[in-house]
């Protein structure tokens, strides 16, 4: 039985890891370091304060934290503002499995970027509820906000469908006891051993549909 299906949202329903990627590489660009593949990988799908925290110890940066994050943020959050980058499909995606269940967002992206994004008229409303990994104790992959995302929609894990893009993300809702449905971005895909762990394997987010759905049921 399905009782929710879960969304995350960076490389997932918008295309924002290269705009992130940008961002960090021209902090990196500033500190005399370079911001490659591996650094990319390391911090998709993880919190604001992982993430921080990974590019003051790589980059050996002095600013502190609440300089970084938001000298990061404000950048993504001017590009929003101008225009949501989402993939195809991915609204479509969202508002069918809306339609038959509810949903829930559980990101790894700060609450601005993530109200920013679910605030869109396309998908205003259709989040019964929405969670940043920040709002929890620990970041992906723990699997702490699946787990309270679940219990604010008020279904067990055991009954949730997570769509997730990132080797972190993916072993967070099983970590949660969840069914996963992988949907890598071919630029930055995870393993082959983490991309096992998931239930099915999409090659895009608008091969979804509710057939595919029951199918994990």
């Amino acid at each position: 039985m399905i009782g929710a299906v879960i969304f995350d949202m960076d490389g997932l329903l918008i295309d924002s890891e290269p705009v992130w990627d940008q961002a960090r590489s021209m902090m990196a660009a500033e500190a005399g370091r370079n911001w490659n593949t591996d650094d990319h990988k390391a911090v998709m799908g993880v919190s604001t304060a992982e993430w921080v925290d990974y590019m003051i110890r790589r980059l050996a940066l002095t600013a502190p934290p609440e300089t970084v994050e938001a000298h990061i943020i404000a950048q993504m959050v001017a590009l929003y503002q101008r225009e949501i980058p989402f993939f195809e499909g991915a609204v479509e995606a969202v508002v069918q499995a809306a339609e038959r269940y509810p949903v829930g967002l559980a990101s790894g992206s700060p609450r601005p970027l993530i109200d920013t994004v679910t605030r869109h008229p396309a998908l205003a409303g259709k989040f019964t509820a929405i969670l940043s990994g920040d709002q929890v104790a620990r970041g992906k992959p723990a699997p702490d906000v699946y787990l309270a995302v679940a219990a604010a929609i008020g279904v067990a894990p055991k009954h949730c469908i997570c769509l997730e893009d990132s080797g972190n993300g993916i072993l967070a809702a099983k970590n949660a006891g969840m069914k996963v449905i992988a949907v890598p971005d071919a630029r930055f895909a995870p393993s082959e051993d983490l991309l096992q762990h998931a239930d099915m394997t999409l090659a895009s987010i608008s091969q979804f549909n509710l057939e595919i759905l029951a199918g994990l049921a």
